[in-house]
């Protein structure tokens, strides 16, 4: 969670209450010391008043759980980040990864376990993404990824470490995790995010079969 309101309206509030004393101080010639005093409960009010707006604006943008991006931030910042890259003529790579037989895994070993394998997977994903890339829950047991593509065998390089990484979970939870991983191309599949993730999740579930069967 950033500091950024707490920081603002705390300084905001030790300002407005100085400005306040130094023009009584003009008018009057002398400062009241309750106007001193009340200095450490301003701080204090305007702290707790930036940290609700900290909460508001980090819930708003972030999955409780995972502390990932969610829904809404991806489809509020896409239009940005696809006008940035194609200003750049960079292009985009779309990933929706998906937490095989989750469903079993809740049945299985409980909702808190499951909750400890989404929270497992969404810190792997900061670890294994850059920070100009975007890490989001999109919901239930699938996660995005965006980030600048390069090209196709630096993609594939990325999403085979991705893999394993995500698979090494298992020994840290004591149950077996495995994902399925699609991906996505912009401009070249849509330059449209609906279109993208539609395209993405085909090729998870292809991703999904072929992981099944051995065939790829």
């Amino acid at each position: 969670m950033k500091y950024k309101g707490r920081i603002f309206i705390t300084i905001f509030a030790f300002l407005l209450h100085s400005m306040y004393i130094v023009y009584y101080f003009y008018r009057d010639g002398k400062i009241e010391p309750f106007d001193v005093y009340t200095y450490p409960l301003l701080i204090f009010g305007g702290y707790w008043t930036g940290k609700q707006y900290d909460k508001v604006k980090f819930y708003s943008e972030k999955d409780e759980l995972t502390g990932l991006y969610n829904r809404r931030f991806v489809i509020k910042s896409f239009e940005k980040i696809a006008s940035l890259a194609e200003r750049a003529k960079s292009k985009l790579f779309l990933l929706v990864i998906d937490c095989d037989n989750f469903k079993h895994i809740n049945d299985k070993y409980g909702h808190h376990k499951g909750d400890l394998i989404l929270t497992q997977i969404a810190e792997t994903l900061i670890r294994s993404t850059r920070k100009s890339d975007i890490a989001a829950r999109w919901g239930g047991d699938e996660f995005l990824v965006i980030g600048h593509y390069k090209d196709e065998a630096g993609l594939q390089t990325f999403l085979k470490r991705l893999h394993n990484d995500l698979e090494n979970l298992s020994k840290q939870v004591n149950v077996g995790v495995s994902v399925s991983i699609g991906s996505s191309i912009f401009p070249d599949v849509s330059r449209d995010l609906d279109e993208l993730i539609k395209s993405a999740d085909q090729n998870m579930y292809m991703d999904k079969e072929q992981r099944k069967t051995g065939v790829r």
